[in-house]
């Protein structure tokens, strides 16, 4: 589905990403995780056209997206949730989620859509006429996940959705992403912390300093000298008393 082959980003002389390549395919929960400045969002970014990589190939369903326009490869079927959500506070939650059928043509669908949304979000339906910025940042993740599932993706990105909110509540969000994993939509999360995706994910990578350090099994990683090693790029000493 997803292929991303030695890409290259660079911001003037900083080199934000050194040869990564990663590949998601059809149906999988896949997760990128590593600290911050890893270049975890950039992938992201460059991936549903919002970067210009000065090197490497992006292809989804084998057809080249490298150069392509947002809002062609949002029609071609990738949806991003974004770091921060991206919602709009002065809107109520209605109007935020209609921004997500702007895409469709078939309008009668997607108003169908909207009110499927509203059933399988009831927080969403509850407050429909609220204010988004009013809602809680789970409330508000909610919201974004169903305005970007709004716009039928087959691939559905997320950009550290578990940021600022409480362990209760990112629990309930991966619950959300893994019934809609369940039901067909392929999903690419990246996190910077490890502990939930590790719990969720089918297939992990982990990215340090702009490359790839680890790819494989959630269960692998797990284990304290694998993820320091892939984290740090050496084994942390214990910190246990003597």
């Amino acid at each position: 589905m997803l292929s991303v082959t030695d890409l290259e980003v660079r911001y003037g002389p900083i080199r934000a990403l050194k040869g990564v390549s990663i590949e998601v395919k059809p149906g999988e929960f896949v997760g990128v995780v590593g600290p911050n400045g890893a270049g975890k969002s950039t992938l992201l970014l460059s991936i549903v056209g919002v970067v210009r990589p000065q090197g490497g190939v992006i292809s989804y369903d084998d057809r080249a997206l490298t150069g392509a326009a947002p809002e062609d490869i949002v029609r071609r079927g990738i949806a991003l949730v974004p770091e921060g959500r991206e919602i709009f506070g002065e809107l109520t939650v209605e109007e935020n989620l209609r921004l997500g059928i702007t895409i469709r043509k078939n309008r009668r669908a997607a108003e169908a859509d909207i009110e499927r949304m509203m059933s399988e979000f009831p927080i969403l339906g509850e407050r429909r006429r609220g204010q988004a910025g009013k809602l809680s940042g789970g409330e508000q993740q909610q919201l974004a996940i169903a305005r970007a599932m709004l716009g039928e993706p087959k691939l559905l990105l997320l950009d550290e959705p578990s940021l600022g909110l409480a362990p209760l509540i990112t629990k309930q969000v991966y619950q959300i992403l893994k019934r809609l994993n369940e039901s067909g939509v392929t999903i690419l999360v990246v996190e910077q912390n490890p502990k939930r995706i590790m719990r969720a994910a089918g297939r992990v990578y982990v990215l340090r300093n702009g490359q790839v350090t680890f790819t494989g099994p959630p269960a692998e990683l797990a284990r304290a000298e694998d993820l320091d090693r892939a984290y740090f790029g050496f084994k942390a000493e214990s910190s246990s008393p003597p």
